[in-house]
């Protein structure tokens, strides 16, 4: 019913797919697979490749979990570019005001703000929080 070549090309995608995601489930299913493949070229009946594919891959699922989980565990909480400038201090372009949307700059690059109080042109403000994509700012 199944082909060596089934389960190769089978366990082949499988590990392919394991690159796009680093996840280790689809590397324990191409391991299966090629096990399977192996009961197949051994002349194995299909009942007996299936069987094999469904434990060697519950096997490696069951042994990969913990080094998966300690691999991605540890990993640093990543903050976008956006969120780093939470805390930053920028320089006022246009001047903000309660009732209107300033302009500020950060590194180069020109954010639009708005604050609860009125910020002059050329004063420093402190970046509080992200709203969209403007800043909410306080005075320094």
């Amino acid at each position: 019913m199944f082909s060596l070549e089934f389960w190769l090309i089978l366990a082949v995608i499988f590990i392919l797919g394991e690159l796009l995601t680093g996840t280790f489930f689809l590397v324990s299913l191409g391991i299966g697979s090629a096990f399977a493949g192996l009961a197949n070229y051994l002349n194995f009946d299909y009942r007996i490749q299936l069987l094999v594919f469904v434990i060697i891959s519950l096997i490696c699922i069951i042994l990969s979990k913990p080094i998966a989980s300690k691999l991605t565990t540890n990993s640093p909480s990543k903050k976008s570019n956006s969120d780093r400038l939470i805390g930053e201090e920028v320089l006022v372009t246009e001047e903000i005001r309660k009732d209107k949307l300033g302009s500020v700059k950060h590194s180069g690059d020109v954010w639009r703000a708005e604050s609860d109080e009125n910020i002059s042109v050329g004063q420093k403000a402190i970046v509080t929080s992200i709203a969209g994509v403007k800043l909410i700012v306080k005075k320094k």
